[in-house]
């Protein structure tokens, strides 16, 4: 009985061990950091204190998990999220938090007093025109072939969510500090800008104003590994728009040449145009013609076409600027000077879909909203995990609209996990999200919403 009994403790400490390990290091970390406070502290904290929102986003992750998993099996392109917008809104009414369409299938929750200050987090929800191929269990891979979230948007859905869960129980314990949250699940980050669709269709009108504006995404890179958090002051992402150039002349060879030294000359364009102290790229990818092989007589005539496409990307608004006219300019120069005639176009259709690609500014952090997010991760999680001084990387992000509109700041929630197999970049089809961080994603959205509150500033 006694060696029984003993096995049986040593089975049940194991799948505990288990249990904990599959989690993740983040999720172990704050288990532990959990404990020591409530060993260093006989006083209940109160429900918006930073400890034990922290603790309840720890006690929500199963709940955040399974959404996360059920819209990464249903996952929608840009402005196809329907089912996507369904699933938000079943889980917004189950919590009793008042929500509207807003370019749908876009949504807007709220909870509240409806008074100034007004917090906004957002989350974006559209998935990539990707195969699934990563390595995680078949029955919790897409569902739907050739699409797939390749970009972490199901788990930042979930996360929202479980912010909200955890803001309502907030509500509903009389512990929410005056103001208004609104909760912003976006369409259409993916190229489509519809960041910038939902300010038009009624986001910024509403009432009372927003006063700030916050965004994490996760980052599953080696410098931000699973757990850390990381911001910056000023720009933190490019500017970023694509372009497609096409040249026509009377033959197809004329035009190919024609194009050819377009692409040369847009290379020039930063080295030349930009001022060499700022960061900006312009990047040809595609290259293709077609037309007679004639002389350009007959049914030849006026036939030959080539297009070319790329993108860049620029650090600052002005730079932004000079190079998308320095593209125009290098182009209508290259092709004038060989008797070919160039139309550029900045709205290419994006990412196979059947909508236009919008361009992007740069997105630009708050200095004090940057340092009001950083301090509630350290408060929470410890300063050793939080980078106040992350890089800026060229990607683009249509938070920059909503930067623009009000001090805001985008966070990086790092996700890179060798034991999670979490090591892909963003955009891969081999690309897996770390669950192990997703509850420390919740914290923050409560964590910065309620300290935000509580300084009372509109």
């Amino acid at each position: 009985m006694a060696r029984a009994r003993v096995g049986a403790l040593l089975c049940v400490f194991l799948l505990a061990t288990t249990r904990v390990a599959s989690r993740g290091d983040a999720a172990s970390d704050d288990d532990a950091r959990v404990a020591r406070d409530d060993d260093d502290d006989d006083d209940a904290p109160s429900p918006r204190d930073l400890r034990n929102i922290l603790q309840t986003s720890l006690a929500d992750e199963a709940y955040v998990v399974r959404v996360r998993r059920e819209l990464h099996r249903a996952p929608e392109t840009m402005w196809n999220e329907r089912a996507t917008s369904s699933i938000i809104k079943r889980e917004l009414t189950t919590m009793g938090i008042a929500h509207v369409d807003v370019s749908p299938p876009g949504v807007v929750g709220v909870v509240g007093d409806g008074s100034d200050p007004v917090v906004l987090l957002r989350a974006d929800m559209d998935a990539l025109p990707l195969h699934e191929q990563s390595d995680i269990p078949l029955a919790d891979r897409s569902q739907t072939p050739g699409v797939m979230h390749a970009c972490g948007h199901d788990g930042h859905v979930a996360m929202l969510l479980g912010a909200a869960r955890a803001l309502a129980r907030m509500r509903d314990e009389r512990a929410l500090p005056p103001g208004t949250i609104r909760f912003v699940f976006q369409p259409a980050e993916e190229g489509a800008g519809g960041a910038k669709k939902m300010l038009r269709d009624g986001l910024l009108a509403m009432t009372p104003p927003t006063s700030v504006a916050f965004a994490l995404h996760a980052w599953p890179y080696p410098e931000t590994p699973s757990g850390t958090i990381g911001t910056r002051p000023g720009t933190i992402m490019a500017g970023s728009a694509a372009f497609e150039i096409t040249t026509t002349a009377r033959t197809a060879a004329d035009a190919v040449a024609c194009g050819a030294a377009v692409v040369v000359e847009t290379q020039s364009v930063v080295a030349r145009r930009a001022d060499p102290l700022a960061s900006a790229l312009v990047t040809v990818t595609a290259f293709e013609s077609s037309g007679g092989e004639g002389e350009g007589e007959g049914e030849d005539a006026g036939s030959g076409v080539a297009v070319l496409r790329g993108q860049f990307h620029a650090m600052d608004e002005a730079t932004f600027a000079t190079t998308r006219a320095g593209i125009e300019s290098v182009a209508d120069g290259a092709a004038a000077a060989r008797g070919c005639d160039a139309s550029v176009n900045f709205s290419p259709i994006a990412n196979g879909s059947p909508f236009p690609r919008v361009e992007y500014p740069p997105t630009i952090n708050d200095a004090r909203v940057a340092a009001i997010a950083s301090d509630v991760a350290s408060e929470m999680f410890g300063e050793a995990v939080v980078d106040r001084n992350v890089a800026a990387v060229m990607p683009a992000e249509d938070f920059s609209f909503f930067a623009r509109r009000w001090p805001s700041v985008m966070m990086w929630l790092g996700s890179y996990n060798v034991s999670a197999g979490a090591t892909h970049p963003l955009h891969s089809s081999k690309y897996v999200l770390d669950e192990g961080v997703l509850h420390r994603g919740v914290a923050m959205h409560v964590g910065f919403a309620v300290r935000y509150l509580e300084a009372g500033e509109s």
